[in-house]
């Protein structure tokens, strides 16, 4: 009776392993067969389409998507603007933007210098 512990895990491992192998059995011949899984209704899955159901939007009129791609627009061209037509410094005060960085910030950690503390 020593080994009384070891014989009840073992019991337990194997029942739960011959379980598993027959369901998996069962699901195979399943899938064999040609039978799919109907739609799912349990509590999770309901939560999931409640919760997909909150961030859908109502579709959009036609004057709400003239509005929405007007201001797309407006950005993009923005944006677009400032990658290409953005604000340009003289060379004198990029000279000195570069000095500064330099003196602010470590060369070799890039972390901020004594003297940006200051």
């Amino acid at each position: 009776m020593e080994n009384l512990d070891i014989v009840i895990l073992s019991t337990i491992v194997t029942t739960l392993f011959a379980i598993f192998i027959g369901l998996t059995i069962k699901e195979l011949n399943r899938a064999e067969m040609g039978i799919t899984p109907s739609q799912e209704s349990g509590p999770r899955a309901n939560l999931t389409k409640f919760m997909g159901k909150l961030f859908d939007s109502p579709p959009l009129t036609k004057e709400q998507a003239d509005k929405k791609l007007d201001v797309y627009e407006t950005v993009y061209r923005t944006i677009a603007d400032m990658e290409s037509d953005g604000v340009y410094f003289p060379d004198e005060v990029k000279k000195e933007l570069i000095k500064k960085r330099e003196e602010l910030y470590c060369e070799y950690s890039s972390l901020p210098s004594v003297k940006s503390y200051e």
